[in-house]
């Protein structure tokens, strides 16, 4: 039997608990909410510009997290403040998924926080759009401290064969 629940609707993602709060990412309201711990009460919410598919990850009072729009978010976890947002797209452009805009370079999966540096990926595959930006962020402030490009050349799958004028005079 639950000591409380929080009816915040749509679909949610898994939680993240720090600091006496619990933080839950309502997905395709692209909204991370922040709820006391002990009574379930909504203390803030934050609404970015596309969807959040992964819980924030919490590190020193900050929340890190992705989105579908190509950004990666610091809030304050205290309030839910914007502390700071990079775009680790290449550029800002968009497409329609599942009836929504997003990025060509969405950041999926949670902020990882290793020895003080936040890593993160932008990107679909290393086969297209120009591949998968990786980067290390300082988590305070956002600076980027490393950057590389995964990108492969296509597999041919996608390509016509090399005997394509051939097969067509067959046809």
């Amino acid at each position: 039997d639950p000591s409380w629940t929080s009816d915040l609707g749509g679909r949610l993602g898994a939680v993240t608990c720090a600091d006496e709060k619990v933080f839950v990412v309502q997905m395709d309201a692209h909204t991370v909410h922040g709820l006391n711990a002990k009574d379930g009460k909504k203390l803030w919410k934050f609404t970015a510009a596309a969807r959040i598919d992964s819980p924030p990850t919490f590190h020193k009072g900050l929340l890190l997290f992705g989105s579908r729009d190509g950004f990666v978010y610091c809030l304050r976890a205290s309030d839910g403040e914007l502390a700071w947002k990079f775009l680790a797209a290449p550029s800002e452009v968009t497409t329609v998924a599942y009836e929504q805009l997003e990025s060509l370079w969405p950041v999926h999966g949670s902020v990882l926080v290793e020895d003080n540096v936040a890593y993160v990926a932008a990107g679909r595959s290393s086969y297209l759009d120009g591949g998968i930006m990786l980067y290390g962020l300082e988590p305070a402030t956002g600076k980027v401290l490393s950057s590389r490009l995964l990108v492969d050349k296509h597999t041919g799958y996608t390509e016509p064969p090399e005997n394509a004028e051939e097969m067509k005079k067959t046809l």
